[in-house]
């Protein structure tokens, strides 16, 4: 590690469903470059929706360790989760009950979540926000009061009822409309109705910056105890996968609420991604600091791009394409290892 020039370092993961896939296999190339698991390299892990709860697995804690500082979960696990638990999660209807869903989506949430908690339960048990090795930061919006709701190690280690539990987070942070139901539980004396973070901010790597500038008084954020600047702060931001997927917008002119239902849920995930990706990369520009900005996302096809799609074809599709655009692209891979050197990380 080049303690010269140490930074607070931030990694930050996208919202997408499967598509989770995709930045899993970022972090397996980043943890052989630097032989140790990732919640070791970075200070802070920030997820929205599947980034999310990568956030909660990637950094959750092995109780039974007799080694200090170790993960609980192995990528492999990890990856098992998406490979073969998809498919769980997106429970497909038989053919005799297509007609009937089809149907049923339109007044109710697509996906029952009984599976989803199931596994949720399997991993994390009654673990918390504290349970995890290093700061975490995920999001998720409280539609009871029609704000963000932020779930961060800070405010979990300031007060106990911000203390929530990984299954609590990991649900409000992931519960897409249409696709899930929202998720009401106790949080901060109060019950909090939540919704998909990614609704609000499905590019968490803003609201990660914020959190850390805003708050480096405390010792979370510190560097060499000494207050954290822009300059002292590194961020890599993994997609989930973009697609060229265009509107029709010849025909929006007539649409009303049945034709905008999907296609705003697009939007207001997909827009913000990039709205931040540019914010964040003119602030480090303007500030001279372009070595400690850098994003990674892949192009998939429209085909394969529905999150819910656990489809093994879809499946192998993305492991494919981020093997072909990552880990076998020699020049994406020297801009993540030169990325790596001059922030410290190896």
């Amino acid at each position: 590690m080049n303690i010269e020039n140490r930074k607070f370092r931030i990694l930050s993961i996208d919202g997408g469903g499967l598509r989770g896939l995709i930045p899993l296999q970022v972090i397996r190339e980043i943890e052989d470059i630097t032989k140790r698991p990732i919640h070791k390299t970075f200070d802070l892990i920030a997820g929205t929706s599947t980034g999310g709860l990568l956030t909660c697995a990637l950094s959750f804690g092995d109780v039974q360790s007799t080694i200090g500082n170790t993960r609980k979960y192995s990528l492999d696990q990890i990856e098992d989760i998406y490979l073969s638990r998809g498919k769980e999660i997106f429970a497909k209807s038989n053919h005799l009950m297509n007609t009937y869903n089809s149907l049923r989506k339109w007044v109710r949430p697509e996906f029952n979540p009984k599976n989803l908690s199931k596994i949720l339960d399997e991993y994390f048990g009654d673990n918390r926000i504290t349970s995890c090795l290093k700061p975490i930061f995920i999001t998720s919006f409280n539609i009871h009061r029609n704000i963000p709701i932020y779930f961060t190690t800070r405010e979990a280690t300031l007060q106990e009822e911000k203390n929530a539990t990984l299954h609590e987070i990991c649900r409000a942070t992931s519960a897409a409309p249409t696709y899930f139901p929202s998720y009401s539980f106790n949080y901060d004396s109060e019950n909090v109705v939540c919704i998909d973070g990614g609704i609000v901010m499905n590019n968490p790597a803003i609201g990660a910056l914020i959190e850390v500038l805003g708050n480096s008084d405390y010792k979370h954020y510190k560097v060499d105890d000494k207050r954290i600047d822009l300059k002292d702060i590194s961020i890599l931001s993994l997609g989930t996968g973009r697609t060229k997927k265009n509107i029709n917008s010849s025909f929006s002119h007539k649409w009303g609420r049945k034709n905008w239902i999907k296609p705003i849920i697009d939007i207001s995930t997909g827009g913000p991604v990039k709205i931040v990706h540019n914010q964040i990369n003119t602030l480090f520009k303007a500030s001279n600091l372009e070595k400690n900005y850098f994003r990674i996302d892949i192009d998939i096809d429209e085909k394969y791009s529905e999150m819910s799609d656990s489809n093994p074809d879809t499946l192998n599709y993305l492991l494919n394409q981020a093997k072909s655009q990552i880990t076998n692209n020699h020049t994406l891979k020297t801009k993540l290892e030169i990325f790596l050197k001059e922030n410290g990380i190896v």
